[in-house]
């Protein structure tokens, strides 16, 4: 009997932790859809361990097309626009500049108004508790990496429309390295007025990126699980004219930047992490310096920039 009974109780709490599972990520997937098709107004603050910045998000859906602003509120005058695929930054003393891209990055994940089923290999989300953000009812979904090569995030959720009201990114021993705090959010029924007038803009036109290459010259004798190469190029290090080879990695929500170029006369250090997160790692093989970037663990980074060789070299081995 006893028996019995405690496979039942195991296949009762299996189930229990499938069921949560399935509705954490369901809660995600609503956020997803929330930031692509609702139109609404958030105003937040972005909190990081030296600096606090205040902004203000507009999204909305104009003629079947999102349309999105990002406003800095303190400081001199700073915005992004986004129409489409197209992204504007426009800063004081700067001329205006486009690109293509299908965010607006800098203050929310892109992987979060995504395909949430591609982080599941690589995360787990944990159901957890509810309280009040903004003086809304938010559920909290936790996203935790299934090793420690990565960090996590804690999400609060508004009931209501789903929308993202508080963001935590917090590092392997559970410190707060960086923090979205919704203030403020308005939903509306039709785009802001702001925002057709946005669509309706003549914006410059994309610059374009650098040429991206097939193949990369390079292999990896060693990455964390589910990274893989997303952009391989080569151009000129802005500012120093020095030619280098860029690879950008991600598996779905972390991104790693990695720049391989000659040794420079200027000394690295070989680790650096700032107090929001980003760390970088340097590698010398030779007469070729590899620097690699990222909200990682530097240990995490300094691997992957040790373990770089020229293709044909040592194989790929994933991270455990």
């Amino acid at each position: 009997m006893r028996t019995l009974l405690s496979v039942f109780l195991l296949a009762a709490s299996l189930a229990a932790n499938a069921q949560e599972a399935v509705s954490a990520q369901a809660w995600l997937e609503r956020m997803a859809t929330a930031l692509n098709s609702q139109q609404f107004q958030l105003s937040f603050v972005q909190l990081q361990r030296d600096q606090i910045r205040a902004l203000r998000y507009l999204h909305g859906v104009v003629e079947g097309e999102e349309v999105a602003y990002l406003d800095h509120l303190n400081g001199p005058a700073k915005s992004v626009v986004r129409v489409g695929q197209q992204v504007t930054y426009l800063e004081h003393d700067v001329a205006p500049y486009s690109v293509s891209a299908s965010r607006i990055r800098g203050w929310l994940p892109p992987a979060f108004a995504g395909q949430i089923d591609r982080l599941v290999p690589h995360y787990q989300f944990v159901l957890a508790g509810r309280n009040r953000v903004a003086g809304r009812t938010a559920q909290l979904i936790r996203v935790v990496p299934d090793d420690s090569f990565r960090y996590q995030y804690r999400v609060w959720l508004d009931l209501e429309t789903a929308l993202p009201l508080r963001i935590d990114l917090l590092d392997t021993e559970n410190n707060l390295l960086e923090q979205v705090l919704v203030i403020e959010l308005h939903k509306f029924e039709q785009p802001l007025p702001i925002l057709s007038e946005l669509k309706a803009q003549k914006w410059p036109d994309v610059v374009l990126p650098p040429h991206q290459e097939d193949e990369p010259r390079w292999q990896f004798g060693w990455l964390p699980h589910g990274f893989q190469v997303t952009h391989y190029d080569r151009h000129l290090l802005l500012g120093l004219n020095e030619p280098v080879e860029y690879l950008s990695l991600s598996d779905g929500l972390a991104e790693i930047s990695v720049y391989i170029g000659r040794v420079g006369q200027v000394e690295l250090p070989t680790h650096l992490t700032t107090t929001n997160g980003l760390a970088l790692a340097t590698a010398i093989h030779g007469d070729v310096e590899v620097v690699a970037v990222g909200k990682i663990p530097v240990d995490t980074l300094s691997n992957v920039a040790n373990n770089i060789y020229p293709s044909g070299g040592s194989g790929q081995d994933q991270g455990d």
